[in-house]
């Protein structure tokens, strides 16, 4: 029996041939055609070297060393600094693949996307032998013309503003919006409207800084608007959330109900014609902590009355991007998060306050590939104003195919 392999999928088959073969050669991200399905797929390996010295206590080995978390930030009154809390690590977690299926259908656009890397969900991969990490899914969803369905960035993030940093968050962490988890997303023009999944972090009263996840109680989804506009004097994102928080007895005991929400508002800016640019982020509302700094401050907090009560969070960061040559380029950015929580919701040393400044330098000697050094400086304050510092200086090497 004689087997014919269709011209489409031949011309698949020859481009993972040729990618296989020429290595860094090929393009940035690789294309085929295998019927009327067009793949596209892609990723980048990448080395991280980190000097982390924490002032106020010792960190064990995983993400709060991986990358900056503001939360795994020590704080201990009258801790002596000293190197003790000094530690180096080499990681290649944070290696990023990804598969996307584009079609058309009876006159629709149909796509899929799955994205993957090895640092989200680690599992007990160690450093004594193989330094094996078990891969974790990041984003994936399905599109059908102006339909997003399934796990993707939150609608209330804004992807567009992010300053080019090595820390694998890519985020100045605490003043940002950061989340991905599953939704239902339309697109009408310059607006995007978004169902996503409903989730409450809570604390007792007097509790922190860590929160209990409350999601077997919430019955509505978390509610999205965005308004993106394009201007010649930069891309700026307008976006406002709105959520219900409920516990029903999870957390202390008390069952109870509260609305929730927020609005955030940033952008991209040029500055003349050298290619430097500003990227600023603003956020701020009542109980929408689990969006905000990796839910470095919760949602909400049962008061001393056994009620709910929303947190109130503001964060921010400005970032300025500065090209040197057409190889080199740095970024300098300040970050902050504040809530209003205070002895009377949360514990002494539940955070209030984290501030964060970084600054790097990146070369790409040649196309996709990227090195480059990055330091920064974070404080974690707490409820009773106890601080710790974080300083860490972070070497990358990133190829990008």
């Amino acid at each position: 029996m004689k087997t014919v392999m269709r011209a489409p999928l031949r011309r698949s088959l020859l481009c993972v041939a040729a990618a296989t073969i020429v290595g860094a050669a090929a393009p940035a991200a690789q294309a085929a055609e295998i019927g009327d399905v067009t793949l596209t797929w892609g990723g980048y390996i990448k080395l991280d070297t980190l000097y982390s010295h924490f002032s106020d206590g010792p960190v064990v080995q995983g993400t709060g060393r991986d990358t900056y978390i503001p939360n795994q930030i020590p704080v201990a009154t009258g801790a002596a600094d000293d190197d003790s809390h000094t530690y180096l690590d080499f990681h290649a977690k944070e290696t990023r693949l990804f598969l996307k299926a584009d079609t058309a259908v009876e006159g629709h656009k149909l796509g899929g996307y799955l994205e993957m890397d090895f640092i989200v969900a680690q599992g007990s991969g160690n450093e004594s032998v193989t330094n094996a990490y078990n891969p974790g899914l990041r984003r994936a969803y399905i599109t059908f013309d102006n339909w997003l369905l399934g796990q993707d960035w939150s609608t209330f993030q804004n992807m567009g503003a992010i300053p080019e940093v090595l820390d694998f968050i890519a985020f100045p962490t605490d003043g940002t919006v950061f989340e991905r988890q599953p939704m239902i997303r339309y697109t009408a023009g310059n607006f995007v409207f978004a169902i996503e999944n409903p989730e409450s972090t809570v604390a007792t009263n007097g509790g922190g800084p860590s929160y209990a996840n409350t999601d077997d109680a919430n019955l509505l989804p978390d509610f999205v608007a965005r308004y993106n506009l394009k201007s010649s004097a930069g891309d700026f994102t307008i976006a406002a959330l709105a959520r219900e928080l409920v516990d029903k007895g999870q957390v202390g005991g008390v069952s109870d109900k509260a609305i929730g929400y927020g609005a955030s508002v940033s952008g991209k800016m040029p500055l003349g014609a050298g290619g430097n640019d500003i990227r600023f982020m603003l956020n701020g509302g009542d109980g929408i902590g689990r969006y905000l700094a990796l839910n470095t401050i919760g949602d909400a907090v049962i008061d001393s009355d056994g009620k709910l009560d929303p947190v109130r969070i503001f964060s921010g960061y400005v970032a300025l991007r500065h090209p040197w040559d057409v190889k080199t380029r740095s970024s300098i950015g300040v970050s902050y998060l504040s809530s209003n929580a205070d002895s009377d919701q949360l514990a002494a040393g539940a955070t209030e306050k984290v501030k964060s400044a970084f600054v790097n330098l990146l070369y790409s000697p040649v196309t996709k590939l990227t090195v480059g050094a990055e330091l920064r400086y974070a404080q974690r304050e707490t409820v009773s104003s106890d601080k710790g510092d974080l300083m860490r200086l972070q070497f990358s090497a990133k190829y990008s195919f």
